[in-house]
């Protein structure tokens, strides 16, 4: 199934979330991610929220580590959180061998199952909550 890779940028809580649904292969992340970085609304000093409880992860282990590394090298100017979100333990055993990435110095990622979690992580208050849902939702595809 062809992947879907959206991102939308909340500057008043100073967040970018990543939202993939479908097939999710390097490629495609790393495209998404240039393009995230191209964006001129894309501030460096932005956290992340990877949502990845739609996505069906195609990549090997070899692939994770790379696409972690590029991810360093070109987000390592500002310190930042990263939260992924995942549905199932399949995503949760990606985001853990992507996270685990030892080159990892200005990201601190972490992998969470709820977007309470994720929005903690990322130093935005939970009372946002509905409306980062309501955002996601807006990028969804109907399959």
């Amino acid at each position: 199934m062809t992947g879907i890779y959206k991102y939308l940028i909340i500057k008043p809580l100073k967040l970018v979330v990543q939202f993939h649904q479908n097939d999710l292969t390097f490629n495609g992340i790393k495209k998404l991610k240039q393009s995230i970085i191209d964006d001129p609304e894309y501030n460096s000093n932005y956290n992340f929220i990877i949502d990845l409880r739609l996505a069906n992860i195609k990549m090997d282990q070899n692939e994770l580590h790379l696409y972690g590394d590029w991810v360093e090298s070109i987000l390592n100017d500002e310190k930042k959180h990263l939260s992924l979100l995942t549905l199932n333990s399949r995503q949760v055993i990606s985001a853990l061998l992507f996270k685990l990435n030892d080159n990892f110095k200005n990201l601190h990622y972490d992998v969470f199952s709820t977007m309470e979690g994720a929005l903690t992580h990322v130093d935005v208050d939970i009372s946002n909550m509905p409306f980062v849902e309501s955002e996601i939702d807006k990028l969804k595809v109907e399959v």
